[in-house]
């Protein structure tokens, strides 16, 4: 208890006393000298503190009503919280299924059920590895030398890698801009003939191309069958640059823009046993 609060205290004893004293309240006009000075000195020290506990009576309800305003507000943000969760599973669930109905639609190019769809799961943290982990492997009939595809923003497959390192569950793809890359590869328009290289960073480069092909900025370029690798036909990307005056004696430098988003790939098809329609 405070100083001041005792002071107070002993005051309201005395006002008290001093009524015990005279015989309790009486009428005013009756009351002594002695009573009404009493009165005088303790009814506005009585008055003071009747109101001064009053409003600690205010003060303490409303620290209450704050503590149990600021549990609700807790108790809101951590719903708040839960349910933003749980929307972005849901949204994550409706473009992971928006993908494979696409993947789906890929698979009626094939005259096989043998295609198999898998999802990434890995991916080095190395920019310049270009191989990718997939959720599929030898149970799922996965093989090293297989072709994998994947969507393209166009709609039809594309040629993501193949298969180099299989697991019972799981399966390493080597992507075509990998350096150790290498697929052969027609100008889908001119017909010329090349050896599609990996030079990592998203890029590759058409190699053992005439430096007098008929080459063309936007050509596609699609693979040729004679690797007995890849099946013929297959999408691989578009010419993006051609370097005039930088000839390799013989040979013209093109840089082919892979036609999958390889960087942001999420879902994959592998070939078991393909034949185009």
């Amino acid at each position: 208890m405070s100083k001041i609060t005792r002071i107070l205290f002993f005051l309201l004893l005395v006002v008290v006393g001093l009524f015990l004293l005279f015989g309790g309240l009486k009428d005013l006009k009756k009351l002594s000298y002695g009573e009404r000075l009493a009165l005088k000195i303790g009814g506005p020290v009585s008055k003071s503190a009747a109101f001064s506990g009053l409003g600690l009576r205010r003060l303490l309800d409303h620290y209450l009503f704050l503590v149990g305003v600021e549990k609700e507000n807790e108790l809101l943000r951590q719903r708040v919280a839960y349910l933003e969760a749980e929307l972005a599973k849901a949204q994550e669930a409706r473009l992971e299924n928006e993908r494979l109905r696409k993947l789906s639609g890929i698979l009626n190019q094939f005259e096989t059920s043998s295609p198999v769809v898998a999802r990434v799961i890995g991916r080095p943290i190395s920019s310049w590895q270009g191989v990718i982990i997939i959720d599929q492997g030898l149970k799922a009939g996965i093989l090293p030398e297989m072709p994998v595809l994947g969507k393209t923003p166009f709609g039809p497959a594309g040629v993501v890698g193949q298969v180099i390192g299989v697991e019972e569950n799981y399966a390493k793809v080597l992507l075509i801009t990998d350096p150790s890359s290498a697929v052969d590869a027609l100008i889908q328009r001119s017909r010329e003939r090349g050896l599609l290289r990996g030079r990592g960073k998203g890029k590759c480069f058409l190699d053992y191309v005439s430096a007098e092909a008929d080459v063309r900025k936007n050509d596609v370029v699609i693979t040729s069958g004679f690797d007995a690798l890849f099946p013929k036909g297959l999408l691989l990307g578009y010419v993006s640059r051609i370097r005039v005056g930088r000839s390799k004696g013989l040979f013209k430098p093109i840089e082919v823009k892979p036609a999958v988003n390889l960087e942001k790939i999420e879902e994959v098809i592998v070939l078991r046993k393909v034949k185009l329609k």
